[in-house]
């Protein structure tokens, strides 16, 4: 009970150094930008790694990332990867700490804490003084532990108890810690193999991220388990020679992990698709055979185009949550960009080969629909690569010019959800947009701009050219739902 109660102490620890240190806010389109070149996401990730003190936190923020698409797959595996490199020296300060420093570093913490200024650092003292208190109860309980690992008797076995160890705690530092204690104690070369197993065992946090039906948590997570444990086991018949250095052993191994992937992150990432590829985007309603009835082609044309509709919508809906969180890219529009794309173009071609047979003047009502509609979703995208180019430059909106481009958002949005259900039958919503033109909407935005543009208020000054393309791109947006509205009541 002592070596759990120590075991829980040092998570506990660790859990208030990160929290402590985690002053890191940065926006994750600086964090996507820094990541580009693996030298320097390499650098990133240590750093962050160091800093937080949780490889496996950092990687299921990666994972979060890769799934809102700032990141790619590789700039988040080697996140994933680098962080628990760089995390891994939390471990060396317990390998140097001298004996009952923990009651120091409590006891200044305690008088920090009282003092306002300084209680983020008290926190980080607290911490580190639960880190060290925790190794040294898990070396005082250590008897029962060491009586169970002294049964592991070779390489493998140690190895496989890694392995387990590491899923089950999610933690390589947990077990380099355990690995620590043990060294010496045990069988030459058991304590290393079982650092290798946990470092590979880690990833046992993307697996249970999975069960909560995030795909991607698969596609990311089984190419660094197989990176991990390929590399482990090559690894492995060198731990003999090389034996009496479990810290060594940690930090250089998930080290050498970080370095392999860079080139080999191509192999991996086509291995993902071809192991969870991703559902291919083809039209729900178009059948060829119908195009000899043409009016239930004209019907199921009509309904293939209220999902394109639907897509160009989403699309929207996510440029408002990357305007609202200024958060995320363009390439969280790709997979929904893709679908608009798809289902477009074999909307355009089955309405021009129903024109050619009847020429019939409301195919081509839906063949003009369906340009628009493509091209509403280019501008949407416009509109996030407006925004990420000026967060780029290390600006930001104004509180009063966000809320104005949001508002002018949300009311395309709106229109867009009439016009949706316009397409389906409900002819009164077209209508409805046509009777509320936005000119003299957009043009009130403008003059707000102005307004704070004459307060001389820097935020504004230095985001204007974003601003009015943005609000220029929106007001555009809206003019197509107005014309797609006029084409409804065509139909």
């Amino acid at each position: 009970m002592r070596f759990l109660a120590g075991l829980a102490l040092f998570f506990l620890g660790l859990h208030l150094v990160a929290e402590a240190l985690w002053a890191w806010k940065g926006r994750r389109g600086l964090l996507a930008r820094v990541l580009g070149s693996p030298f320097w996401g390499l650098l990133y990730g240590l750093l962050l790694g160091a800093f937080s003190g949780s490889g496996s936190g950092l990687g299921l923020l990666a994972l979060a990332l890769l799934e809102v698409g700032v990141l790619t797959h590789a700039q988040a595996a080697l996140l994933a990867l680098a962080a628990t490199a760089g995390a891994g020296v939390w471990v060396g300060l317990l390998a140097v700490a001298r004996e009952r420093v923990w009651e120091a570093l409590l006891v200044l913490a305690l008088f920090l804490y009282l003092v306002p200024a300084v209680r983020r650092f008290s926190l980080f003292l607290f911490g580190l003084g639960l880190l060290f208190l925790g190794f040294a109860e898990m070396g005082a309980g250590l008897a029962p532990v060491l009586a169970l690992a002294q049964r592991l008797s070779g390489l493998g076995e140690g190895y496989l108890a890694g392995l387990l160890l590491g899923g089950l705690l999610g933690s390589a530092n947990g077990v380099a810690a355990l690995a620590l204690l043990l060294s010496g104690k045990l069988t030459p070369g058991v304590a290393e193999a079982l650092v290798l197993g946990a470092g590979v065992g880690t990833t046992s946090t993307f697996f249970l991220a999975a069960l909560g039906g995030r795909v991607e948590a698969l596609r990311l997570g089984v190419p660094l388990f197989l990176h991990r444990l390929l590399l482990s086991l090559l690894l492995l018949p060198l731990v003999p020679p090389l034996a009496d250095g479990v810290l060594a052993w940690h930090l250089l191994s998930h080290l050498l992990y970080a370095l392999l992937y860079p080139p080999l992150a191509p192999f991996w990432e086509r291995l993902a698709e071809r192991l969870f590829p991703r559902r291919r985007v083809a039209p729900k309603y178009l059948r060829r055979e119908a195009l000899d009835t043409p009016l239930l082609a004209l019907g199921l044309a009509r309904r293939e185009l209220a999902r394109v509709a639907d897509a160009v919508r989403g699309m929207l809906a996510q440029a408002i949550r990357v305007l609202s969180q200024e958060e995320g890219g363009e390439r969280s529009l790709e997979a929904l960009e893709a679908k608009v794309d798809a289902l477009t173009r074999e909307l355009v071609l089955y309405t021009s080969e129903l024109v050619s047979r009847t020429g019939d003047e409301r195919a081509v009502k839906l063949f003009m629909a369906a340009s628009e509609l493509e091209h509403l979703g280019d501008l949407v995208r416009r509109v996030v690569r407006q925004a990420e180019r000026l967060w780029s430059q290390g600006l930001r909106f104004s509180p009063e010019g966000k809320e104005d481009l949001l508002l002018a958002a949300s009311r395309v949005l709106s229109s867009l959800d009439k016009l949706a259900a316009a397409l389906g039958g409900e002819r009164a919503l077209a209508e409805e947009v046509l009777r509320e033109p936005g000119e003299a909407f957009f043009e009130g935005l403008r003059r707000a701009h102005l307004a704070r543009l004459e307060a001389g208020l820097a935020e504004s000054r230095a985001s204007t050219l974003a601003h009015l393309d943005i609000l220029l791109t929106l007001e555009e947006v809206d003019q197509g739902l107005a014309r797609l509205a006029g084409l409804a009541l065509e139909l």
